[in-house]
């Protein structure tokens, strides 16, 4: 049996405010910190085989702290990046519909294949993601792999992995340093936390 345990980073300012900012390096705050630190408590007694994060400042720092219970080199891929909300990161809601009206419409039409300018599409992110799980994860493993990153990120991997489709990924959510666990048995995911 596989074991995939996702983690999203710890809390930043952004995060606080509710501004999007997939690719914006923010640093985690001090909260974000605290939180790391509780979570990598939490881990210590587990047995990790692999450790994989997002390049971004606030992953990368809730991965460090968590690391230290395993000293494991951890594997950053590009992949794992949140969204791009490109010329939106950044700003709150309210903002965005107010200073981009149109694009906001059109995006709320097609929440998928809209792709904001200078970002990327929902279906864009989506198979960036899928491009990480098909080169890094062998589904008739056995071990346990960590990967920590962002929230889109995390229920893009949830329902590829229990084959589900795009539309399911606003089922899920889970807060700055929270954690979901899937076990892989014979290429069969299942969502055990």
């Amino acid at each position: 049996m596989l074991e995939i345990i996702l983690v999203r980073h710890g809390e930043t300012n952004g995060n606080k405010k509710g501004e999007y900012f997939g690719f914006t390096d923010q640093e985690l705050n001090e909260e974000g910190i605290n939180q790391a630190i509780l979570l990598k408590e939490r881990l210590k007694d587990l047995l990790v085989d692999k450790i994989y994060s997002s390049p971004l400042k606030r992953a990368k720092k809730t991965a460090e702290i968590i690391n230290e219970n395993f000293g494991l080199p951890i594997e950053y891929s590009h992949n794992l990046k949140e969204r791009n909300f490109g010329i939106w990161e950044g700003m709150v809601d309210d903002e965005i519909r107010l200073n981009f009206p149109y694009e906001y419409e059109k995006w709320i039409n097609d929440w998928k294949g809209y792709s904001i300018k200078d970002g990327e599409s929902a279906i864009e992110s989506f198979q960036r993601v899928e491009s990480f799980i098909r080169d890094n994860i062998e589904w008739s493993k056995k071990g346990r792999y960590l990967i920590v990153t962002h929230l889109g990120t995390i229920r893009y991997i949830i329902v590829q992995l229990l084959g589900m489709k795009i539309e399911d990924s606003w089922r899920f959510r889970v807060g700055n340093c929270g954690m979901v666990k899937i076990q892989i048995t014979d290429g069969y995911g299942v969502l055990t936390l």
